[in-house]
């Protein structure tokens, strides 16, 4: 039987399988799951349901060695590429109110607000406010996590303590590698979220992990958030330094009233 071509160029994958051996197996002896399409579920009439087709080669020949995702599958790996950001991103549980559009923006927080949206759309580096409890600094850190992953981007959030605590348990296992996974995973994450600076245990191990991890993304230009209680002046001296010295840095420190006062109103 002659095989037929649809309109893109593509042969369809179900007329190549009645001569060639099982699609989802590859060239390169990685088979096809589930987790990459629903043979089932498409009804798409380029790839004929199956989410897969052969690419053409530059001569115009069909290359059946090959294989490339046709586009009525495209969505459903954004929609996966999506939720594993949203899993490794770490946000805090009952926080999905916390955008840029339920933030309410009073006259001492504004210019706070003004810079976490240029961090979120990509026009500021480093951001870090520094301000009293309940003012909205966890607000703006989230909503900028929450923008990058709408984009696509990866992003990581880290109350500072927990953080912290979680990567020292990893580091005390010996024979584990999580420490190492986990590390580098925070010194080269698209943008990096340090909630609390300030309120962890202030031991030598853990400021020289905040040290390497503020070092290297300083070094590398890496986006990166830092909420604070504290003043400048009281953090770690060489921490600071970074802060203040990068030229793509913005530090904020500001008074405001407490949300909670507001709220009471």
């Amino acid at each position: 039987m002659e095989q037929r071509e649809n309109q893109e160029g593509f042969t369809p994958i179900g007329d190549i399988l009645k001569k060639h051996p099982d699609p989802r197996t590859l060239a390169k002896g990685v088979k096809m799951t589930s987790d990459h399409f629903d043979e089932t579920d498409t009804g798409c009439v380029i790839c004929g349901g199956s989410g897969i087709l052969h690419p053409r080669c530059k001569d115009g020949n069909i290359d059946y060695s090959d294989y490339i995702n046709c586009d009525c599958i495209k969505p459903r790996l954004e929609e996966k590429k999506r939720l594993i950001y949203l899993e490794k991103c770490e946000l805090p549980k009952e926080t999905e109110n916390r955008t840029f559009a339920n933030f309410k923006v009073y006259p001492e927080v504004k210019n706070a607000y003004e810079l976490a949206l240029k961090v979120a759309n990509g026009s500021l580096k480093w951001l870090i406010l520094s301000s009293g409890v309940d003012t909205g600094k966890t607000h703006l850190a989230i909503a900028i996590c929450r923008e990058w992953l709408a984009r696509g981007n990866p992003a990581k959030y880290g109350l500072v303590p927990l953080l912290l605590d979680e990567l020292r348990d990893g580091f005390d296992e010996k024979g584990d590698d999580s420490y190492r996974k986990r590390f580098e995973f925070l010194l080269k994450v698209p943008l990096l979220v340090l909630d609390d600076l300030g309120t962890e245990n202030p031991t030598r191990w853990v400021e020289e992990k905040l040290e390497e991890i503020v070092d290297y993304r300083y070094i590398n230009a890496l986006p990166l958030v830092v909420t604070t209680n504290i003043r400048m002046e009281e953090l770690p001296v060489k921490i600071a330094s970074r802060f203040l010295r990068a030229d793509f840095s913005e530090v904020k420190e500001f008074k405001a009233r407490e949300y909670r006062y507001r709220r009471g109103k």
